[in-house]
């Protein structure tokens, strides 16, 4: 294959150029505008070709020029949120190597002196963002404004196999993990999408989800490549987007079911009040039959999808629609998961990875053309995760799943503490970590709380570090995660209830003391 997932998006800008690409910020942008600045950045990127690049921004054109820009350099993206802390931030730059940096206003902002010297020596900043005040300036800055369209005409063509992204989640060291996903993947995902979806260039896309969640894959690279327009949510709206749906009359709308759930809890959801819909697309957590039914009357005129797929398998590889009567999962209220995507195996296997009959609960493993490259700088975790079973090389999700007897894949939770935090992503080792380090001890614990399945709205601490105040515990887990993993209980015990033979702390009976109000 001989293929740069911004070919579609230069083809539809020759197409129609004056057509609308993207509406960020209140600004609409066509696509020969769009083309123009990722032509400018792409001509800036190759004075010194690089492999990636960060994008230290969000919702904003910085963003996603920022990534066209990139990727028609045939350059990989590493999306980085500019609202993480700024420890992470270093550990990122350290990790990935990138050779060039792009910020809006909101990440030059974080360029510290401190966050510079781990940066890389070329960073372009947005036409009016600034690096931050403080010390003297070790990088090469250039702006966007400033740069000449010297740009390749067409986007760089790049092999199958060449890397299109790396995405950040939550590693069980303290240690976030770069999850490396290749051009064939996404090509071989969106191909699926389409045929599943049936986009076409009239629809209006919403674009919800940060960069650093691979929900955007199918938000961007689905709309430009049959030349419609993203809808970019702001971040005022993205809890309560009622309003926003119906203003742009959006026909296509990807979310974690959190969102739908909150919204449902707000009485947005009323009986044909999204009457644009056509698609709506929820993935990320177990999605609630009855949150699923209650968007199908808001949104009479939209069929309803469940997708399933970690980062490793490339945003999406398993889907049920809702139908009626519903695929419902066993003693769990949630949709199934459906079935694989063409191209696609999927399997549950026991402890010792031997695939089990139908009906039986097991570890869901996946294979195919969408499984990731693997764990950047980390070939340990690469060959432990993704083992060759039977002479192919599959993915271990670490959820507890089954298959039917009608082939329908169902979702039981994680096998281990990894949990969805507001659909974030979130392993409860890595908390953990930082709370040991913090409080100096090793007798620590977290459990997600209040919990629905995988699904949670917030994290609880405990510890039994005498005398360490709550506010201090918050204010140094501040600095170190995102809002979501900062706990948002703390609770000093004077010892760690533990499990009977294990000897592992026992998380049930911390769960239980929550629930009986204990605490």
């Amino acid at each position: 294959m001989n293929y740069n997932l911004a070919l579609p998006f230069y083809e539809n800008a020759v197409r129609e150029p004056q057509a609308t690409a993207l509406v960020v910020d209140e600004r609409r942008f066509s696509y020969g505008e769009l083309a123009g600045l990722a032509r400018r950045i792409s001509g800036w990127l190759n004075r010194a070709p690089v492999k990636t690049v960060g994008i230290l921004a969000s919702r904003s054109i910085e963003t996603y020029a920022g990534v066209v820009g990139t990727l028609w350099s045939g350059a990989a993206y590493v999306p980085i949120n500019p609202t993480i802390p700024e420890d992470r931030l270093i550990r990122i730059l350290q990790m990935t190597e990138m050779g060039a940096l792009i910020a809006d206003q909101a990440g030059a902002e974080l360029l510290t002196e401190r966050v510079q010297k781990e940066a890389p020596h070329r960073i372009l900043l947005g036409a009016d963002a600034k690096p931050s005040a403080g010390g003297a300036a070790v990088t090469s800055f250039e702006n966007l404004a400033a740069l000449a369209d010297e740009g390749p005409k067409e986007p760089a063509m790049v092999a199958e196999d060449a890397l299109a992204y790396v995405l950040f989640t939550s590693g069980t060291t303290g240690t976030p993990k770069g999850v490396m996903i290749e051009a064939g993947s996404v090509a071989q995902f969106l191909a699926v999408a389409q045929d599943r979806c049936a986009f076409r260039r009239t629809d209006r896309f919403s674009q919800l989800s940060e960069m650093t969640f691979d929900a955007s894959v199918l938000d961007l690279y689905s709309a430009w490549g049959v030349g419609a327009t993203v809808y970019v949510v702001p971040a005022a709206q993205i809890m309560a987007p009622a309003k926003f749906i119906r203003e742009n009359e959006l026909t296509i709308w990807f979310a974690v079911p959190s969102t739908g759930v909150i919204m449902e809890r707000m009485k947005m959801l009323k009986a044909g009040a999204f009457p644009s819909l056509r698609v709506s697309i929820f993935a990320g957590e177990a999605l609630p039959l009855a949150m699923a039914q209650a968007w199908q009357r808001a949104a009479p005129n939209s069929v309803v999808e469940n997708f399933y797929g970690p980062t490793e398998l490339t945003v999406d590889c398993i889907a049920q629609r809702l139908e009626d009567p519903p695929r419902v999962t066993r003693n769990r209220g949630t949709l199934a998961i459906g079935k694989p995507f063409r191209g696609i195996m999927a399997g549950i296997v026991d402890e010792e990875l031997r695939f089990l009959p139908p009906e039986q609960d097991g570890e869901l493993v996946v294979a195919g053309r969408q499984v990731a490259r693997g764990y950047l700088g980390d070939p340990a975790l690469t060959a432990e995760r993704f083992p060759t079973l039977e002479g192919r090389r599959w993915y271990r999700t670490g959820d507890l799943a089954y298959r039917d007897a009608t082939g329908v894949f169902h979702h039981l939770g994680r096998i281990d503490n990894q949990v969805k935090v507001l659909g974030n992503r979130v392993e409860l080792e890595e908390v953990e970590a930082h709370l040991r380090e913090i409080t100096g001890t090793d007798a620590v614990a977290a459990v997600a709380w209040p919990r629905e399945g995988d699904r949670a709205t917030g994290i609880v601490a405990f510890h039994c570090a005498p005398g360490l105040s709550r506010d201090r515990i918050r204010d140094e887990m501040m600095k170190r995660v995102p809002s979501y993993m900062v706990p948002a209980r703390i609770h000093e015990l004077e010892a760690m209830p533990m499990s009977i033979g294990s000897g592992k702390v026992d998380r049930k009976a911390l769960t239980r003391m929550l629930e009986e109000g204990s605490l």
